[in-house]
């Protein structure tokens, strides 16, 4: 892992996922059992968890802190997540940025280097308030110094504009990260394809070779490449 001169290099990683009826069954059942097995992968490599700190929000008509920002070492059991009322994309974002910006803040009072966090965002269903772009904007913005890198990813059912329009720019030339499951792709098998990808580059984000990106894997595309 890379060291920095004054304290130790940390990647805030979260974890946004919808938690809206549409997503009961096994979509829900998959992020669970994905969001257990990431658990007990960092929670075998110390070192590695150390750097790479997860949070984890869940969303539906409000959104909350399921998982505050944590050291998976330290952290026994994660709570599940639960099917329950709508998809509140507004909410969601406004939480988010409440959210990094307190766990930001209380990192720098260390004397440790915070890279810009990055987000991963599942969901399946169309946003039911109108103005969410509002609150993503915000997060999105960035003159805001701790503005995330949000890379989305649609479960069935899921419109592949909306889950574009949530991923962020990583550069100028306006790149960004968005995916979309197949119609007819096994949720479990899909999710878990993709946080393989996401842990290995991660990996390499705490080496301080940067993230690897795009994330690939069977079952799902990369919304750039349709």
């Amino acid at each position: 892992m890379k060291d920095v001169e004054d304290g130790i290099l940390i990647i805030p990683f979260y974890i946004i996922c919808d938690e809206s009826q549409s997503m009961e069954g096994a979509k829900l059942d998959a992020c669970n059992t994905e969001l257990t097995k990431l658990h007990a992968a960092y929670a075998s490599e110390p070192q590695f968890s150390w750097h790479v700190r997860v949070g984890v929000i869940s969303f539906s008509d409000t959104a909350q802190v399921l998982l505050p920002l944590s050291i998976m070492t330290d952290v026994v059991d994660l709570p599940g997540l639960v099917a329950k009322g709508g998809t509140n994309y507004g909410n969601a974002f406004i939480c988010l940025k409440n959210t990094i910006q307190t766990d930001i803040a209380d990192l720098k009072k260390g004397s440790d280097k915070v890279n810009r966090p990055i987000v991963f965002f599942i969901s399946d269903g169309e946003p039911t308030d109108k103005n969410w772009k509002a609150a993503h904007a915000q997060v999105a913005d960035k003159s805001w110094p701790f503005s995330p890198h949000i890379i989305s990813f649609g479960v069935g059912g899921a419109q592949a504009d909306t889950i574009r329009e949530v991923a962020t720019q990583v550069d100028k030339k306006g790149k960004s990260f968005a995916y979309l499951a197949d119609d007819n792709a096994d949720p479990g098998a899909v999710l878990s394809e993709i946080f393989k990808s996401l842990l290995k580059g991660l990996w390499e984000a705490a080496c301080g070779r940067g993230m690897v990106l795009p994330i690939t894997g069977p079952g799902f595309i990369k919304l750039d490449e349709i």
